[in-house]
């Protein structure tokens, strides 16, 4: 039995030494490639809403990383219209994927060379919405 628990904390402890260091991200990031979907109206979604594609960067959102410690970072982002919004975010284990939770929803990225790609969905009142942006360090 004592050499089940020892081969077991062995497994745990190998298994974080493999971790690789997380990407520093803090800067400014700005948006090069958007793509999103979304349905909705500012009073409802009903069944003969049609969906909206869009692909133009300027409906993507700017973001800043503002602080960074180890795996976990916290930053704002910018709509093109100006709303400012906070956010968290922690890297998973491989150092180059994370993710990252706001009041509006969540999201996934992953760091891919000098660049973010971050994929995420909202669902709020009225309005339901999923798109992917590539950024580029400012």
């Amino acid at each position: 039995m004592r050499s089940l628990a020892l081969a077991v904390l062995l497994a745990g402890i190998s298994s974080t030494a493999f971790a690789a260091d997380p990407a520093n991200i803090t800067g400014t990031w700005v948006p090069v490639a958007f793509s999103a979907a979304e349905i909705g109206t500012p009073a409802a979604i009903s069944a003969t809403d049609k969906p909206a594609i869009k692909h133009d960067t300027a409906g993507a959102w700017k973001i800043t990383i503002d602080t960074q410690d180890g795996a976990a970072f916290t930053g704002t982002s910018v709509s093109p219209a100006g709303k400012t919004n906070l956010f968290v975010g922690a890297f998973r284990l491989d150092g180059k994927r994370f993710v990252v939770a706001t009041t509006q929803g969540g999201s996934t990225g992953e760091v891919v060379g000098d660049q973010l790609e971050v994929c995420w969905t909202d669902n709020i009142p009225n309005l339901i919405a999923a798109g992917c942006t590539v950024y580029n360090r400012q």
